[in-house]
């Protein structure tokens, strides 16, 4: 009852402004379960209301969807498992989301200049970016429900900070364009989790980033992104009994869980936003080089350790054990570089990219997976990087690439 009441002060938004942390504090001292909720909600609106006086605008109604998440959404998750719930808080947090958007927006605003913050109301928000902030919110709070273990801090704050980086004006498809590409990244998730390829916050993961990449850029683009996940998928199970004998088979029979995901695909998602709000093709290249590096060096380790050959260490070229960072083998160079040119000829294929991609993907693909290996023998065996790590890294090595040749070419 006090998780609802918690979320039922999103009403009072439009006539008390920044005065609802009254009721919030109310409500934190009545209950204890609902302390580090109310006080992260009273932060937000704190913090809207501090930033009303600037050019960082932090809109309130932002923040009422942010009270949602944890409170209806949360409630609404409580009798479903694993990736149940997380469609449950999904669907809970984006209707209920697109409600507090509007009603934050249609309510006159009381006590005067002391509610700033309520001022920047949705007034004048079509109906596409309503439905793409609720969305959003949805998507991160029920992603942060899953994998976060303080959850009444870090879903409202979470979901609150990733709605408002995309809240900037920018063009969206029309509503019945939205819905479709909605049902397509639902639909491929669903398809992971049951083919055991994907965990529930992988799924949401693979959601959110397949949404705002193909809003951002274009449907083809993710196309070359998915082609990553199903090569990735499709040869970890590759020789898996020959790698369980030498101890390097992925955990879980190859099922990816979110690390796995963000840390291949958040560079190519951060090119792709940058591609749909400048235009620039240096960005179009980066994506391909940092593509490429995901799925070349999938396939160098995931082919490359059942190699016949004993693995070299990339520093030093001397011998070592299967499944040591750093190592690599002919084999390995040999799919790394047919990844990179499968991500390059799709890209082609599709009309994504020219001949200038293709020599992007293959160059990028091929530097960025042999950088993998040199940052496995140094810095990930040293203890200050993790695998995830790694990956990241090596795909910002291969956008950087890719820009490299679009800024020589040019």
């Amino acid at each position: 009852m006090a998780r609802i009441g918690v979320g039922l002060t999103v009403l009072l938004f439009p006539y008390a402004g920044v005065y609802t942390v009254l009721a919030l504090f109310a409500l934190f001292i009545a209950e204890r379960k609902v302390r580090i909720l109310s006080a992260s909600l009273a932060f937000l609106l704190l913090l809207s209301f501090g930033l009303e006086s600037t050019s960082l605008k932090l809109p309130l109604y932002l923040v009422a969807v942010s009270f949602v998440a944890p409170t209806f959404g949360a409630l609404a998750a409580r009798r479903f498992l694993d990736l149940r719930k997380s469609l449950a808080y999904l669907a809970t947090t984006t209707i209920l989301g697109y409600l507090a958007i509007l009603w934050t927006s249609s309510q006159p605003v009381g006590f005067g200049a002391a509610t700033g913050a309520a001022a920047t109301a949705a007034v004048g928000l079509e109906p596409e970016r309503i439905l793409f902030l609720a969305t959003l919110g949805g998507l991160s709070g029920a992603f942060l429900h899953t994998a976060s273990t303080e959850r009444d801090f870090a879903v409202p704050f979470g979901s609150c900070m990733v709605m408002w980086l995309f809240s900037f004006d920018y063009p969206l498809p029309e509503l019945e364009h939205m819905a479709g590409i909605y049902v397509f990244a639902l639909a491929l998730g669903l398809a992971a989790y049951k083919m055991r390829a994907a965990d529930a916050e992988a799924v949401i993961s693979e959601v959110i980033i397949c949404l705002l990449v193909i809003f951002f850029a274009n449907i083809f683009w993710f196309l070359l992104l998915l082609s990553f996940y199903l090569l990735g998928s499709g040869f970890t199970r590759y020789k898996y009994a020959r790698k369980q004998e030498l101890r390097i088979a992925q955990s879980r029979g190859g099922v990816r869980g979110y690390k796995n995901v963000y840390s291949n695909s958040l560079v190519p998602l951060a090119m792709a936003v940058l591609y749909g709000v400048y235009g620039s093709d240096l960005f179009a290249f980066a994506f391909l080089g940092s593509v490429a590096t995901a799925s070349g060096d999938t396939l160098a380790s995931e082919i490359g350790e059942t190699a016949r050959s004993t693995p070299r260490m990339i520093t030093s070229f001397r011998h070592v054990e299967p499944g040591v960072d750093g190592g690599i083998t002919l084999l390995g160079e040999a799919a790394s570089v047919f990844g990179s040119l499968f991500t390059g000829v799709l890209a082609v294929a599709t009309g994504m990219a020219g001949c200038e991609g293709l020599a992007a993907a293959l160059l990028g693909g091929f530097l960025g997976t042999n950088f993998d290996s040199l940052l496995g023998a140094t810095l990930q065996s040293w203890g200050y990087l993790s695998n995830n790590g790694v990956n990241l890294f090596a795909t910002l090595f291969g956008a950087l690439v890719g820009a490299a040749l679009w800024a020589w070419l040019v």
